[in-house]
């Protein structure tokens, strides 16, 4: 119970981080706009202000929280899957995402309000703003959340928990994460994903390389495209993706009989 309530604790110091961070942008923006915050004129500008301070407090969290030896606790450790193996996994995790977005929009319920807002945020960003926001989406968040939930969370949780029930947990914090429920759906699938890749490589390093491609091609789409529309489009796409996705998952390294450890 001790390495639950622990981990709940850094759980929850990472969300009022998040959100504290999301928080003081808007704050701050605010200060400079005369005392107005316009979600359409000042988003890409939140959005690189909020998103670098709370993915180095994530980052700052997990490492602390961790303890020595850190390289072991927080994963950052060679992987057992090979460069055809992290190609794989990389379209694994760009297929599913298409394939989830596409079925939230088939459903009549997605993208979601949070998810639309960052791509008309994107669209109107000029060549400095999407090159800042695929330095800060694409690469600084990524990392962060990648250190923190599986880095972190999902290691401490397996000191106690069997895979499933670990990846399971860490997925759903990582999607609450997100705010906006459409969007914390959207999170927790492809957490469940990449809970399942660092566990079959051992390392949290090739989450961290497909959660980067996931969100560098994510901010270059919807720079450019935004989210496909019509009922055709969406089903072919998912189609595709979740073939592609079930394909990816085969090229991933069998489970490892590793039982939790109860101390």
């Amino acid at each position: 119970m001790r390495v639950i309530a622990t981990t709940l604790l850094c759980y929850l110091a990472a969300v009022a981080a998040v959100f504290g961070m999301q928080f003081a942008a808007v704050i701050g923006l605010m200060s400079r706009r005369a005392g107005t915050f316009d979600p359409e004129r000042d988003g890409l500008a939140a959005i690189l202000v909020s998103v670098p301070a709370s993915s180095l407090a994530l980052m700052i969290i997990a490492w602390l929280a961790a303890g020595r030896p850190r390289r072991e606790r927080l994963r950052l450790l060679p992987s057992r899957v090979s460069t055809r193996g992290i190609a794989a996994m990389i379209v694994g995790v760009l297929a599913l995402s298409q394939a989830l977005e596409s079925l939230t929009i088939l459903l009549r319920v997605g993208p979601g309000a949070n998810l639309d807002w960052i791509a008309r945020s994107l669209a109107g960003a000029g060549p400095v703003g999407l090159l800042l926001s695929i330095l800060v989406i694409g690469g600084l968040a990524p990392v962060g959340e990648e250190l923190f939930f599986r880095g972190f969370m999902l290691t401490r949780l397996r000191r106690v928990w069997s895979a499933g029930p670990a990846i399971l947990v860490t997925a759903i914090a990582f999607g609450v994460i997100h705010g906006e429920w459409i969007h914390g759906v959207l999170a927790t699938g492809i957490g469940i994903y990449l809970g399942l890749v660092t566990e079959r490589s051992a390392s949290v390093i090739p989450a961290v390389i497909g959660h980067v491609a996931n969100n560098t091609v994510s901010v270059l789409l919807s720079a450019a495209l935004g989210s496909p529309q019509g009922f055709g489009a969406n089903a072919a796409l998912l189609v595709i993706t979740a073939a592609l996705f079930a394909a990816s998952l085969r090229s991933l390294p069998p489970p490892r009989p590793e039982p939790a450890d109860a101390g």
